[in-house]
């Protein structure tokens, strides 16, 4: 089961890199010549990987229809050098499929949705990595579930991780996001020479350990931190939100068909107030004095303790705003030392299919293609021979990586706050940064959103049982 589980971990985040392209800024649908006027020629399947995909084994005809309508910020198919996903190759070989790339930008890709789900001609696939399409989404009429075309009980397809994430977005009995795989949402990107010349304990040794928790995390950034020195703990914009997740509470989840609110438990005041008390012993890098940049190369300066990101971090062909080579190193999230479990937040390569989607079975076949990529030895060798090569990546942070993926599969947290009507989830969010971002005590905080947030679900909840009981 370990091997099996190491081998689902390396094929994921090929897939997951194109999920988190920079959004356009501009007004309305992108033009294709827009969008894609500055690629360039994408890398082929060798031949060799072309042979290991004919050598997949897969029952279903091809497709009668095979054009796939794709709605997001950026495209499938691949552009600027990127390697083909091996996935698209086997939806393109088996099935006779294509993904046509309908460009948007971000703050216009619910606008578009809607305009042409209610024109008739809505697009069949829509990104919902972002968690925000569930559950306000589907109230509102833009996404149909996955049910009649994905078998969502068939174990030789799902990952544990997937299936578990699948089922957290469920309505009326229904599915209505697909994940193909799962990744931590945030790792604790270090140097390991920093570390080293600050007498710390290397974070991945304590883990090995057993001993990488909050405490051990809290107790390093102390010993570190030096306002005299320039010396802070850590930077990034990914670090508070994940952080309560690992208490295995989110501050919105989905219980028997229902949004529920857990603004006011008791696992979120114990997580803000932890951050409360760092930034009061101002340990986090101060944003506001740095113009609120993000200030990467501190950490290859050894001015500060960690990069809080997810994986995509590490995807890029230049590291060197972390360290030498050798140097960089991760750890997933601390440990809750009050869980009973070793929670981390979730990433996820996930879809959401379109109310009035023209070509239902086809998205379904790409999602098969996606969920067998994560299980085909050939497509992971792919993978991992594009992290050697193109990344840099070391035998150490593979170990590592593998460890992290065991684990989020196993306990994946993930919060639907952002699948909230647009500007309560707006005000939610930046609720729980609060007590990082500016010293705000959560009890404060809590006290203004608690109510708002609590007459939103139960409006949410109206709705749903209206609707899909």
């Amino acid at each position: 089961m370990k091997n099996f589980k190491r081998l689902t971990a390396m094929i994921s985040a090929l897939a997951m890199l194109g999920t988190l392209t920079a959004c356009s800024s501009d007004d309305g649908i992108a033009s294709e010549a827009e969008v894609t006027s500055a690629t360039t020629a994408p890398k082929q399947l060798s031949e060799e990987e072309q042979a290991a995909v004919q050598e997949v084994e897969i029952t279903d005809e091809k497709l009668e229809n095979g054009t796939v309508k794709w709605l997001a910020t950026y495209d499938i198919n691949p552009d600027k050098g990127k390697p083909k996903l091996f996935a698209l190759e086997l939806f393109e070989t088996k099935y006779g499929g294509k993904i046509e790339y309908i460009p948007t930008t971000w703050e216009k890709r619910y606008t578009d949705l809607s305009t042409l789900v209610l024109g008739g001609t809505a697009p069949d696939l829509f990104p919902a990595q972002e968690f925000d399409t569930f559950p306000s989404k589907v109230v509102d009429g833009m996404f149909q579930p996955f049910d009649d075309y994905l078998d969502f009980n068939d174990e030789s397809l799902w990952t544990e991780g997937a299936k578990k994430l699948a089922d957290a977005h469920v309505m009326g009995g229904k599915h209505y996001v697909a994940p193909v795989n799962t990744d931590s949402k945030c790792l604790m990107i270090y140097n390991k020479k920093t570390m080293e010349e600050n007498g710390l304990d290397d974070p991945a040794e304590l883990f090995a350990e057993g001993n990488w928790t909050w405490d051990t995390f809290r107790d390093m950034c102390f010993e570190y931190c030096s306002r005299e020195e320039d010396k802070f703990a850590y930077d990034s914009w990914y670090f508070e939100t994940q952080f309560v997740l690992t208490t295995g509470v989110a501050p919105i989840s989905m219980e028997n068909g229902l949004v529920k609110s857990n603004i006011d438990s008791a696992e979120l005041e114990r997580a803000e107030n932890f951050m409360y008390e760092l930034k009061k012993a101002d340990l986090p890098l101060p944003k506001a004095e740095y113009d609120w940049t993000e200030q990467p190369q501190r950490i290859a300066e050894g001015k500060t303790l960690f990069w809080p990101c997810a994986t995509w971090a590490l995807w890029e062909a230049d590291l060197s705003k972390f360290g030498e080579p050798g140097e960089i190193m991760f750890v997933p999230m601390p440990r809750d030392p009050n869980a009973d479990e070793y929670y981390l937040p979730a990433n996820m390569d996930a879809y959401a299919l379109c109310k009035g989607a023209e070509n239902p079975e086809g998205a379904a076949a790409f999602i098969k293609c996606k969920l067998i990529a994560e299980k085909d030895e050939s497509a992971i060798a792919i993978t991992e021979n594009q992290y050697r090569e193109d990344y840099g990546w070391t035998d150490e942070m593979f170990e590592m990586w593998y460890k992290v993926r065991e684990l989020t599969d196993a306990n994946p947290v993930v919060s639907l706050h952002m699948g909230l009507p647009s500007e309560v989830a707006a005000i939610v969010d930046d609720s729980i940064k609060q007590a990082s971002f500016n010293g705000t005590d959560w009890n404060v905080t809590r006290e203004t959103i608690s109510g708002l947030t609590q007459t939103t679900v139960d409006e949410l909840n109206q709705q749903i049982t209206e609707q899909f009981s």
